[in-house]
């Protein structure tokens, strides 16, 4: 039976101004980062609406850059078929390979002696149809002329430039006798031949015989080299070696990543180059395809075909000469080129080759802070890195001599850092993306399931991120730890979701949502996470399991529940329905969050579901309190407010991001979209204006609607109008409760045009007042 209410249309003046003083004398709710005990109607009510005028701004504004960079993420993979799919193909499959016949092969094998002889057959791999670069010339005269050349370049054709080199050399070709598209083909040898330097200790002391005259060797040199390594090479070391050559009649090629240490200052002798150009992938597909250079119409052709397949994509992402040599081969032999060009652009075979090449912490390091923390500034990226650094090694007395940006271009070149064109003002630090963004996912996963004896230090490093002061840093790393969830989702569950979801601070229960957001983005866990926070809603006996209900309503308010909203919602009714009135706030907010998603009219049905009983019981005062709170949010971003889709827009990503200044001063959404949801919004006005508690912060909410919005905005008048009128229309003591207000505020704005003057004028004169609607 429905419950009367004491509710007397006018108030004393006196009565009001004391109500106000006692209100203002209130002090400030603390956050309940580490809230054990279950809140009060009084302390929940209160809380919801001082959200609304204070901190709400600032909390909503982190959720929101949280949401926006999980639905870009999420966005970019879903984009892609492969998305959701990386690391299911065989990873050793010829089909994903990236080794095989591009490299030495068993020419690198170990035989006990210091050099090897490259075969005929292997040098013929290397330099038929090979594209000089285009410092490919000057390269090959500084060879010829001085015998030592010195290749600081990054990995990525390195080795076919280094034995094209060699074999031009040694065979008296020289700078004169190349023509561009000149092949060598096998042949008697001049001199000694082409060999590969294995035992890089015998050049240690730039005091090396070579052990044939007239001949070429080449050797391959980074870190990890045992006897020799680049930051060792200087001046005197390139001098010497270089006498000892001509005084033998050979040459030397050296490859290594761009120069550190010594190496640096070596520069100067002029038998260091860091650049030889760009390669014209495109145009070696043609010259390897054709073995000749194509015709107008053959160029043309070929290109449309990369198009069709995405390869130029595939190209674009992966600039290693040998994938453009693949596809060369992959169109010669007329298989699938757009079947193929997907299986490459799955990077787990990648990944796992260069893991297994890379194996320094140095490198692993900012490999994992680039997939943690993708789009970031370079400073947030190395020094995150550097943070992993330290859990990884042993403590050392000095600081460690990290320069990660020095060896981005040896170690990383699938890392872009740059500067993102049309940004921003002021955002003028370079930024660090992988260029496939499949790598991201790929890097994570293999990190959190093959580097064993590492995953305590990984998973401390994520904890650190996720409780970083940078906003932008925590939401990053919270995706992070969802997508590396996707390998085994109940051991992360019970590793660190469960445990940062019943965690006391409010920053790491968010971390845990959007992690639980995008684990629920994949199509085969989303089933899961639902079930688990349908179980977490239902548990509120402790401080732990209520916590696990807060993090869940987050949850619910995501893309997971825009996805599924009448799911959602119904979760939410369960998690209000409890005794612990600290779940009301929460709960709104996450109903706000599916409004901004485009989950309006799914809401306002289950408010309207909620206080059908029309009486004084918890949850019909809380479904009140809920709906009141949400007529004066404002959206954020006007993006969001139409369509969930909208929300993963990357406009959304960086209008959430950019300066984290509030933008809160557009319409509330509720009175924007007043049109499209009038019966029900006109439902849930008369009853929260009708009802204790809810009242009072709900004449608060209308003034604002004709104070703020309606003096400035035509539709946001017409909006409040035909809610008001219809409200005054119903039965009970609704026309006179709103006169008396309205006209308390124009009387207070002091003017006739007022909007509240305005309305009380339509009011008095509109056929409502006779009860016809």
């Amino acid at each position: 039976m429905s419950q009367s209410v004491d509710d007397p249309p006018i108030e004393e003046a006196g009565d009001k101004a004391a109500a106000g003083s006692a209100e203002a004398e209130q002090p400030p709710q603390p956050r309940q980062d580490k809230e054990d005990k279950p809140l009060s109607e009084e302390d929940a009510l209160r809380a919801l609406h001082r959200k609304g005028e204070s901190e709400d701004e600032a909390e909503r504004a982190e959720a929101a850059r949280a949401a926006a960079i999980a639905a870009s993420v999420m966005e970019r993979l879903n984009a892609d078929p492969f998305g959701m799919r990386i690391g299911t193909v065989a990873l050793f499959n010829d089909a994903v390979s990236f080794g095989g016949g591009m490299n030495f092969g068993d020419g690198a094998r170990r035989t006990g002696q210091p050099t090897a002889r490259i075969s005929e057959r292997r040098i013929a791999r290397w330099t038929v149809g090979h594209l000089p670069l285009p410092r490919f010339d000057e390269a090959l005269r500084i060879l010829v002329e001085r015998r030592l050349l010195i290749l600081a370049l990054p990995p990525g054709g390195r080795k076919a430039t280094g034995v094209n080199l060699l074999v031009k050399a040694v065979r008296g070709q020289g700078v004169a006798g190349q023509m561009d598209g000149e092949q060598v083909t096998g042949g008697q040898e001049a001199g000694g031949g082409c060999h590969e330097v294995l035992d890089a200790s015998v050049l240690r002391d730039g005091q090396w015989r070579p052990p044939e005259r007239d001949s070429g060797y080449l050797l391959v040199l980074d870190d990890t080299t045992p006897g020799l390594t680049p930051h060792l090479i200087d001046e005197q070391w390139i001098d010497d070696l270089t006498a000892c050559l001509n005084e033998h009649g050979s040459y030397l090629v050296v490859l290594t990543g761009p120069p550190r240490g010594a190496l640096m200052e070596a520069e100067r002798s002029g038998q260091v180059l860091t650049t030889l150009g760009g390669l014209d992938l495109v145009r070696l597909i043609e010259r390897r395809v054709h073995d000749r250079e194509p015709t107008p119409e053959e160029s043309a052709d070929l290109r449309l075909r990369l198009i069709e397949a995405g390869a130029l994509e595939l190209l674009r992402e992966d600039t290693r000469p040998r994938t453009a040599l693949h596809l060369a081969t992959v169109i010669r032999e007329r298989a699938d080129l757009a079947a193929r060009v997907k299986e490459l652009r799955d990077p787990t075979g990648r990944v796992h080759d260069w893991f297994s090449r890379h194996r320094t912490p140095e490198a692993m390091c900012f490999a994992l802070a680039a997939a943690a923390l993708e789009d970031a500034t370079y400073l947030t990226v190395s020094d995150a890195a550097a943070q992993l650094y330290e859990l990884l090694t042993p403590a050392a007395e000095a600081p460690p001599d990290l320069r990660f940006r020095e060896r981005i271009g040896s170690d990383h070149p699938w890392i872009d850092v740059s500067v993102e064109p049309g940004g921003t003002p002021g955002d003028v630090a370079p930024r660090v993306r992988y260029l496939n963004p499949l790598v991201r996912q790929a890097v994570l996963g293999y990190a959190w399931t093959y580097l064993d004896g590492q995953r305590s230090a990984f998973l401390d490093w994520i904890r650190l991120l996720v409780a970083h002061p940078d906003i932008g840093v925590r939401a990053r790393a919270s995706v992070a730890a969802g997508v590396i969830a996707w390998s085994d989702y109940d051991h992360a569950l019970h590793r660190f979701l469960r445990p940062w979801a019943r965690h006391g601070s409010v920053v790491v229960r968010q971390s845990a949502a959007t992690a639980l957001d995008v684990v629920g983005g994949h199509p085969d866990l989303a089933e899961a996470v639902w079930l688990l926070l349908e179980a977490w809603v239902a548990e509120q006996d402790t401080a732990a399991q209520r916590r696990q209900g807060l993090t869940a309503a987050a949850v619910l308010g995501g893309g997971l529940g825009a996805a599924q909203p009448r799911r959602a919602v119904k979760a939410l009714h369960v998690l209000l329905d409890g005794d612990d009135w600290g779940t009301l706030l929460p709960a709104g907010l996450a109903l706000f969050r599916l409004m901004e998603r485009g989950r309006v009219a799914e809401v306002l049905a289950a408010l309207v579901e909620w206080s059908a009983p029309r009486d004084g019981s918890p949850m019909v005062t809380k479904a009140l309190a809920a709906f009141v709170y949400l007529a004066a949010q404002p959206a954020i971003q006007p993006s969001v407010r139409t369509s969930a889709q909208s929300a993963t827009q990357p406009s959304a990503q960086r209008a959430g991001e950019a300066d984290g200044r509030s933008r809160f001063s557009s319409m509330p959404l509720l009175l924007a979209g007043a049109e499209e949801h009038r019966s029900q919004l006109i439902e849930l006005w008369a009853r929260a204006l009708d009802r204790r508690p809810a009242q009072q912060p709900a004449l608060e909410t209308l003034r604002a609607y004709l104070d703020v919005h309606a003096e400035r905005d035509g539709t946001a008048y017409r909006n409040v109008r035909d809610i008001v009128l219809a409200v005054a229309a119903r039965s009970g003591r609704h026309r006179e409760r709103l006169q008396y207000h309205l006209d308390d505020w124009a009387r207070a704005a002091g003017r006739r045009g007022h909007p509240a003057a305005r309305l009380l004028a339509e009011l008095g004169r509109s056929s409502y007042a006779n009860g016809r609607t």
